[in-house]
Order: C-alpha cells, then sequence, then structure tokens
C-alpha cells in the first residue's frame, strides 16, 4: 500500500509542478493580454466574477468537502448521494443568474457587464456535474490526474484567448477562453477519476453531510462578500479602469498564494484528515509546511514590495505604473494568504468547520467595517489596507484557534518562520542601500532593475544558507522522494 508520506509528498510534486507550468502559461499570457487589452477589458472581466463567484459558492453545497473526509464504507452512497444534488444545484443557478444579470450590472453601475455575466452562467452546468468526480481525485490524493485536467484547461484558455484578442473581440476573449477552459478541465477530471454514478440516494447521508457542509457553505458566503466587496467598492465608487488596474495588481500579489503555495494547502487537507486522530502528527506536518511555505513566499512578498515599479514596466508597460503602490500593498496580503495554506486545512481535518466559519466572519467584519471609508477617503490604497489589515488580524486569531486545538506554542511557530524572516529583512535592507546609494551606475534602467533583482535573490539564498545549511538540502530530498 502507498503510504500517506509518499501520497502527499508525490501530490506536493505533482501539483506544484503542474502550477509552475500552469502559472508560466497563465503569466505568459496575461502578460500579452495586457499588451492588448486595455485596463477597463480587466476591469470588466473582474467585475463579472463578482456575480459569478456569488452564485457560485452555492454549487457544491459544501457536501464536496464533507466528501473528502468521509469514511470508506460509505463513500460511493455518499458520492451517489451528492450527485442527485450538485449538478440540480447547477441547472438552478444558471438560470436565475441568467435573469438577474440586469439586475446585478444595475447595481455594479456597469450595464456592459449584463452579457458578459450571462455567457459565463453556462460553466455552472458542466463544473456540478463534474464536482463529485474531481472531488474523488482531491479525496484519494489522485493529484497527476488532477493537475493533468487543470492544466489542459489552461492551455485552451491561453491559445483561445490569444487568439480572440488579435483578432480585437476585446473582453469576449477572456470570457470564451475561461468558459472553454472550464469545459475542458470538467471533462477531464471526469475521465480521469472513471467514476459512474448509480440511482441511489440516502436522506440520512445527505442531512449529515450538509450538517457538516452547513458551516463551509457559511464561510464560503462571507468569503465571497470579503473576495468581492473591494471589486464592488472600486466599481462603484471609483471607476472600470481602476478595477483593471487592481486586479492585475492581485494578481500579480497572489502569484505564489493562489496559483502554488494554496495546491500545497489542498494537498494537506486529504493528508491532514488521514491523520487526524494524531495532534502530534497533525502539528509536525503543520509546522513542516509552514517552514517551507515561508521560504518561497516571503522572498518575493518582500521583492514585490521593493522592485513594483520595475516589475509593472517590465512585464505589463508603462501603462499599468498607476497599480505601482496598491501591488505593494497587496503583497503582503498575498503573503498572508500563502501562509494559511498551511493552516486552514487543519479545521477542517479536525472536524473544526465552525471554528474556520468564525475565523472568517472576524476577517470579514473587519474588512467590511473599514473598505467602504477607506476606499473613499484614499481610493484604491485605501482598499488594499483594509484588506490587509484585516487579512492579518484574521490569520492571527486563526493561529490563536490552531494553537488550541492542537496544543502548540507560539515558540515553534514563530521557529518555523524566524530563517524565511530574517533573510527576506536582509535581502530588503541590502538591497534598499545599493538602490539608494546609486549603486549601479549605467544608463538602461530596465537593465538596473535586473541586475538588483539578481542580487536580491542571491542575498537571500546566501543568507538562508549560511543560518541553516541543511534546509536546502531538505528541500532536495523533499522533491527527490521516491517513497
Amino acid at each position: 500500500m502507498i503510504s500517506l508520506k509518499h501520497k502527499t509528498i508525490s501530490g506536493i510534486k505533482w501539483t506544484l509542478a503542474a502550477s509552475i507550468v500552469q502559472r508560466i502559461i497563465s503569466f505568459g499570457t496575461t502578460v500579452v493580454l495586457a499588451r492588448i487589452l486595455s485596463p477597463a477589458d480587466f476591469g470588466l472581466f473582474a467585475l463579472a466574477f463578482v456575480m459569478i463567484d456569488g452564485f457560485g459558492i452555492f454549487k457544491s453545497l459544501g457536501f464536496d468537502s464533507a466528501l473528502v473526509r468521509r469514511k470508506d464504507v460509505d463513500i460511493e452512497r455518499a458520492c451517489n448521494t451528492a450527485f442527485f444534488l450538485i449538478p440540480a444545484m447547477g441547472m438552478i443557478l444558471f438560470v436565475i443568474l441568467f435573469f438577474f444579470a440586469p439586475i446585478g450590472a444595475k447595481f455594479l453601475n456597469n450595464p456592459q457587464v449584463t452579457n458578459v455575466i450571462r455567457v459565463l452562467a453556462v460553466i455552472f452546468v458542466f463544473s456540478c456535474f463534474a464536482k463529485v468526480p474531481q472531488t474523488l481525485l482531491y479525496r484519494d490524493m489522485k493529484f497527476k490526474f488532477k493537475t493533468l485536467a487543470e492544466l489542459g484547461g489552461t492551455i485552451i484558455f491561453s491559445v483561445i484567448a490569444l487568439i480572440l484578442a488579435f483578432r480585437g473581440v476585446g473582453v469576449w476573449s477572456l470570457v470564451i477562453g475561461y468558459i472553454l477552459r472550464i469545459f475542458v478541465q470538467s471533462a477531464s477530471e471526469w475521465l480521469y477519476s472513471g467514476w459512474k454514478p448509480k440511482f441511489e440516494f440516502d436522506k440520512k447521508i445527505a442531512w449529515e453531510m450538509f450538517h457538516f457542509g452547513k458551516y463551509i457553505l457559511a464561510s464560503s458566503i462571507i468569503g465571497f462578500l470579503y473576495g468581492n466587496l473591494d471589486k464592488i467598492v472600486i466599481a462603484k465608487v471609483l471607476n472600470v479602469t481602476m478595477l483593471g488596474y487592481y486586479a492585475i495588481a492581485m494578481n500579480l500579489s497572489s502569484f505564489l498564494s493562489e496559483y502554488f503555495l494554496s495546491k500545497v494547502g489542498m494537498v494537506l487537507y486529504p493528508a491532514y484528515s488521514k491523520i487526524q486522530e494524531s495532534a502530534d502528527d497533525v502539528k509536525h506536518v503543520m509546522l513542516k509546511g509552514l517552514s517551507y511555505i515561508s521560504i518561497i513566499a516571503m522572498p518575493f512578498c518582500f521583492g514585490l514590495f521593493l522592485f513594483a515599479p520595475d516589475v509593472l514596466r517590465l512585464v505589463f508597460g508603462e501603462k499599468w505604473m498607476p497599480a505601482t503602490n496598491i501591488l505593494r500593498v497587496l503583497a503582503f496580503v498575498g503573503l498572508i494568504r500563502a501562509l494559511g495554506g498551511a493552516i486552514w486545512p487543519i479545521f477542517m481535518a479536525r472536524g473544526k468547520s465552525k471554528a474556520d466559519f468564525q475565523v472568517t466572519l472576524v476577517q470579514s467584519i473587519l474588512f467590511f467595517a473599514l473598505v467602504v471609508p477607506l476606499g473613499i477617503e484614499y481610493g484604491l490604497l485605501g482598499v488594499g489596507f483594509a484588506m490587509l489589515f484585516s487579512s492579518l488580524v484574521s490569520f492571527l486569531v486563526g493561529i490563536g484557534r490552531i494553537r488550541k486545538i492542537l496544543n502548540l506554542s507560539v515558540i515553534k511557530i514563530i521557529d518555523s518562520l524566524k530563517i524565511a524572516l530574517l533573510s527576506s529583512f536582509v535581502m530588503l535592507i541590502v538591497v534598499l542601500f545599493l538602490k539608494l546609494s546609486d549603486f549601479i551606475k549605467i544608463s538602461n534602467k530596465n537593465l538596473i532593475s535586473l541586475i538588483y533583482m539578481g542580487i536580491a535573490f542571491l542575498i537571500y539564498f546566501l543568507v538562508i544558507y549560511l543560518m541553516n545549511k541543511s534546509i536546502l538540502r531538505n528541500f532536495k530530498e523533499l522533491f527527490s522522494y521516491q517513497g
């Protein structure tokens, strides 16, 4: 039998490897699209997802999370029960969204978004039919197949979106590309899972899954409001062009947390679930996860803060420079979300979905209280600071709850983060000193930026190596492990 350690490491390797390829493709596509499309096109696409994401939280009713921790003895019956409910919900959501799109567009102060929402709503139909097969791949830690499905969808999006953008169809290049991406991914996940539904429904199991999933669903509702209120405020208080700048800044700041390190959290949830009875084992895996994630995420965050204008100019072009300051703020939001990837799965794996809901509630209440007044007063920066403060507070509250659940000391948490944190500070201070002293004297500012980025990279890993010579070797062993 394949060990849990092997499944976990294999899952991390597959998800990270595929995510790297995905992100390279997606990032390259975004770079090209950002030079063809306008900030308003990106803003319109982001605005449509306020409604798409809002309705999307209901598509699985929390049943997918309930299936992940379901015992093997009745998993087949539970899957068939879930398959009765989730696709039906997808069809209902499509119909409701189609007819409510004009109302949503009016609320968002942009009638142009109506048809974009209506067309995007079709993703609920086929994504809900694939939700149970997708969850089974996840539950059984078959991340190779799950990541291949995601990679196929990413490639389709890139090809279609670029072709259509070059043909001058504007925002519709993003819309059509995204729909085909979800279709290909959903079809592939169904194919890879090998699962076939049966005509079977168990009321008792349905109620049990709903009881577990209700807090997941409640957290998702609050999480949606938290994740989209910033876009709503920007659209209503500022304009869709400002939302485009914000969307690009968020895309960059979440480069690691959303596309790489969140994948580690996805692997850790089923891994935590299988060792949920042993607090010591969960504690050990969590601290290791925090250590590895911080070594990757912290230099990215500090580097993005340091080189925000250089990155925007080099990658997207001069027209995106107004996003500089909001990118610097959101870089730290991305760091907090990345670190949370090692923590949030513990709540669900230990059956503490209520605690997860409470942490999300704290974050959302703070954000709701701050985002409107700060957004009105300080524009994009105000929205960014509201998100940063609420994210930080909720992260600290979540750490406090985890400490009680696992009987974990603060010292051990700090120990898992200190090497990356100290190395990042050294990198920041040294590079700032070199830049302020005008250390490099050449006329090409793009070349200067690249040289300073290279220096920052070398300084960070040199300090890491001097502080703990074994840590880089541990990374190598992690990804060369064969079980």
